[in-house]
Formats: C-alpha cells, sequence, structure tokens
C-alpha cells in the first residue's frame, strides 16, 4: 500500500513539475521576470556549501516544506530531513560538485532551474567515482526577493562503458 501511495504522490509531483514549467515563461525584460543568474544563484551556492562540507547551509537553500526526489531512493521532505540527507552525502565522501545552468524561466513568484552537474564520491573500492547528472529545481521566491527550492529532483547519466 506503502509503494502504490509512493507512486500517487511521485505522479502528481511530476504532474505538478510539469505544470510549473509549461506555466514558466523564457526571461523577458519584464520586471516580474527573474534573470538567470538570479534563478541558477541556489545551485551556486548549494554546491558552494556542499563543496564546503556544509549541509546546514545546503539545506538553508530549501523552503521549510521543500521536497528531494532522489533517484532510486524515496522522496525526503521537510528542511531538516533535507539537512540530514546531504549531511550523509558528505559524511559518505562526496567532493567536487559543480552546477552548470541550462534554462531557466519564472512566472511571478515561481521559477526554473534546469542544468547539469558533476560530483565525486569514492566507491566500495575506495577509488573515486565521477558521476555526471542533470536535475531541474523548481524555485519559489522568498518575501526578501531570495530564490530557495521547493523540488529538486536529478538522476544521472548513463556510465559510458568501457
Amino acid at each position: 500500500m506503502k509503494t502504490k501511495t509512493n507512486f500517487v504522490r511521485l505522479r502528481v509531483i511530476i504532474l505538478l513539475l510539469f505544470a510549473v514549467m509549461i506555466g514558466c515563461t523564457e526571461k523577458t525584460e519584464s520586471p516580474e521576470q527573474a534573470t538567470t543568474e538570479e534563478l541558477s544563484q541556489m545551485n551556486k551556492d548549494f554546491a558552494k556549501a556542499i563543496n564546503n562540507k556544509d549541509a546546514v547551509a545546503a539545506s538553508l537553500l530549501y523552503s521549510e516544506n521543500a521536497s528531494l526526489l532522489p533517484p532510486n531512493e524515496p522522496i525526503v521532505t521537510g528542511r531538516e530531513n533535507i539537512q540530514k540527507y546531504w549531511k550523509a552525502a558528505l559524511d559518505a565522501g562526496t567532493i567536487n560538485v559543480s552546477v552548470s545552468t541550462i534554462s531557466t524561466g519564472s512566472n511571478g513568484n515561481l521559477g526554473y532551474e534546469i542544468g547539469r552537474f558533476q560530483l565525486s564520491y569514492p566507491g566500495a573500492d575506495k577509488k573515486m567515482i565521477v558521476e555526471k547528472g542533470k536535475y531541474t529545481e523548481i524555485l519559489k521566491r522568498t518575501a526578501d526577493g531570495k530564490w530557495i527550492s521547493i523540488y529538486g529532483i536529478w538522476n544521472s547519466d548513463p556510465v559510458p562503458s568501457e
């Protein structure tokens, strides 16, 4: 039953993600539209926090009720749980996180960023594994004008065959 509930939640979140993305338009000169720099700052700050091994700073880039949708794992909801998630990633040896923006858009106080990431972590044999992939963040503008994540989802690129 729990699997069915999680599947239904995931479908709702995916539909919400598509609705927000469709409702958001590419950046224009309108003062209501956020710039690419504004929308991509959250993930730049996230990479910096993780590279500084600061799970608290990373978690503060998410709203209080935000959700992470990590690949092959359950949904992680709430800033406190998000902090624990990133702390565990740091404890596992995640390093050298970098992000690059592909696309952004906003409509009022909602926005999105689509981008690429790269990070490294030790494998079972302690040899460092470099993981590359893509992500989508659904963002909301706070009262002070800062953009924070309300939903984040990512997945890895296929590992090239040797």
